[in-house]
């Protein structure tokens, strides 16, 4: 029995000196290894891929919107809840309940899983998922803890990726084309291209915080007329001389902000097409600037990135919504039908009605978010620059966003009431936005 108990207390000395040994082989969890330089590598990385895409404006808004309101919702679980639970109301969004060891981790990889459901080019995702993880790694996070972070995205991604399924998208992209009126204040297809309408059922994608497209919408415009003292053929006569007076800074304003993701050149008997950032991507960029001037942590940029991003979204599906409801004639149909039948805007006309314009209310839903963050901050944007820009320098968020709208009074393709009232609609839709996700 002596002998026994000797035994026994010798494999228990030794169990006790493995499970000592493997506890200190343990790797340990790390909590935040990620910075706000990660987000902005990620939002770079969709803007890349819209490009190589080639995501027309209304599709862009919902690749961003939906990518950081992943990142969103992740960031707000650390605090125990759910903020698509809260304002959806739908019983799909739940808080896992195991804890996740690193929520800024997950945050990211919930934008990944999410973004690459959304875009044709998945690989690119792909890697920026994986340069995630190794980075993830070089800062000390455990193997354990990120895989523990990667099932914690997946779980929120997989509730997201069944919400993003009934937004109607489907039905959208299938729906009923546009069909030409043929009456005079119609909109008509414009050359140089002549294409067909741009996603005419858009106003009934469901949108993310606007309980509905119609929630918010732009002033009455002027009645469409053909005479010459009317309110109309004066807003008519304004583009048309705007266009006539090639106004140099105007020119360069109204090219530096074309942001035309498909451009149709037509040269002699050769033609192609130019692939550039998109609008919201330009504003995605343009918030970037602002969160690393302002040294923004991680939470502060993905709570800015979200707003903005789901404000354009939402404000796009508005736009989109009193577009195809005014049907407004383009100004390049109405001059040349009555009065020059020879003139040209600086810039292509796109492919949809003119009221109110898309760049004014993305613009100004964004620029309101980013002033409402950084007051009076003057910002330097070089978006432009792999496309031959210099970079131009802004006293504020709202002089950029005003710039950006006035700019396609300037290239000739909106009337000034097409771009002023599209601006106010966004304003009043990007500060909407900020105050509920905020609150």
């Amino acid at each position: 029995m002596k002998f026994l108990n000797q035994k026994t207390a010798i494999y228990l000395l030794f169990g006790l000196l493995l499970i000592s040994y493997f506890s200190c082989k343990e790797e340990k969890v790390i909590s935040g290894t990620m910075t706000a330089n990660e987000l902005h590598q990620l939002n770079q990385g969709l803007i890349d891929i819209s490009m190589e895409d080639v995501y027309n404006p209304p599709i862009a808004t919902r690749i961003f919107a939906y990518s950081n309101l992943a990142a969103f919702e992740v960031n707000n679980h650390r605090k125990g809840k759910s903020f698509l639970a809260q304002h959806t109301g739908d019983s799909i969004f739940t808080v896992p309940d195991k804890p996740c060891p690193d929520y800024d981790l997950a945050a990211l990889f919930a934008f990944c899983e999410v973004s690459k459901s959304l875009v044709f080019s998945e690989y690119m995702v792909d890697t920026l998922y994986n340069r995630l993880t190794q980075k993830a790694i070089v800062n000390g996070q455990s193997e354990g803890a990120i895989k523990e972070c990667k099932e914690y995205a997946s779980a929120v991604a997989d509730q997201m990726k069944a919400w993003i399924k009934k937004d109607n998208y489907k039905n959208v992209k299938s729906g009923d084309q546009y069909t030409i009126h043929g009456i005079d204040s119609t909109w008509a297809l414009t050359p140089p291209d002549y294409a067909q309408a741009l996603e005419p059922n858009w106003h009934k994608l469901r949108p993310i915080v606007l309980k509905s497209p119609t929630e918010f919408l732009a002033p009455a415009r002027p009645a469409f007329s053909k005479e010459k003292g009317s309110d109309f053929f004066k807003n008519a006569t304004m583009v048309m001389d705007e266009g006539n007076l090639k106004d140099s800074l105007h020119q360069k304003t109204a090219l530096y902000w074309d942001d035309n993701p498909n451009e149709f050149n037509d040269t002699g008997h050769n033609t192609h097409f130019k692939h550039k950032v998109s609008p919201p991507a330009h504003w995605i960029n343009i918030t970037r600037q602002y969160l690393q001037k302002a040294n923004a942590d991680l939470s502060q940029s993905i709570t800015a990135y979200c707003a903005v991003s789901v404000a354009m979204f939402d404000g796009m599906i508005t736009c989109w919504g009193i577009k195809y409801r005014e049907n407004l004639i383009r100004p390049v149909t109405y001059i040349n039908r009555y009065m020059d039948k020879n003139w040209k805007p600086l810039i292509q006309t796109p492919p949809f009605p003119e009221y109110t314009s898309g760049h004014s209310t993305v613009s100004g839903s964004a620029s309101i978010i980013l002033e409402s963050l950084y007051p009076n901050t003057a910002v330097t944007d070089s978006t432009e620059v792999p496309f031959g820009f210099a970079p131009r320098n802004f006293k504020s968020a709202t002089e950029a966003g005003r710039e950006a709208s006035d700019s396609r009074f300037y290239g000739g393709i909106h009337y000034k009431f097409g771009v002023d009232n599209g601006f106010a609609n966004g304003n009043a839709i990007g500060q909407h936005i900020l105050n509920t996700l905020t609150k």
